[in-house]
């Protein structure tokens, strides 16, 4: 997502990327000439975020629903699941800071069909939710070339 945080720009921002020899062949050092990179993740913590109040609207028929979490934490086109109801969101405006850990995001639920409503039992101030994906849309603008001096935006 950000092309200031990938592997490459960070090894070549430190111009040379080093590793100690773990034979113990004495505090050496060398370099590492090579395109790949390889370390260890640590996957199992996945972070939950808790709701911080009741959402306002069901999402029936589509429509979008007002969601407070306790901290910044989704941003547009994420999606989550709630934890207690399975159901999946996705955000579809940025966050607005309403006081200290009071975030507000706008959702729309994401089903087969316009007929599922929220679950709200499953969305109390202290349930959790977790981060799945984000789908940020391919060619969200399109812009249209007419001649050498008009440019449309559609």
């Amino acid at each position: 997502m950000y092309d200031d945080l990938t592997a490459s720009f960070l090894t070549e921002s430190l111009k040379n990327v080093f590793y100690q020899d773990a034979k113990g062949s004495g505090n050496k050092y060398q370099s590492v000439n090579s395109l790949m990179y390889e370390w260890e993740l640590e996957t199992n913590y996945i972070k939950r975020i808790e709701f911080a109040a009741v959402p306002e609207g069901d999402g029936a028929g589509g429509t979008e629903i007002i969601m407070a979490f306790k901290e910044r934490y989704y941003e547009k086109y994420d999606t989550f699941k709630i934890e207690n109801s399975g159901q999946q969101c996705m955000v579809v405006s940025g966050p607005v800071r309403k006081g200290d850990n009071y975030f507000e995001v706008c959702v729309r639920l994401v089903d087969n069909n316009y007929d599922t409503i929220l679950d709200v039992s499953a969305c109390q101030p202290g349930d959790k939710t977790r981060w799945i994906s984000n789908y940020m849309p391919e060619l969200h603008k399109i812009i249209l070339c007419l001649n050498f001096y008009t440019l449309i935006e559609v």
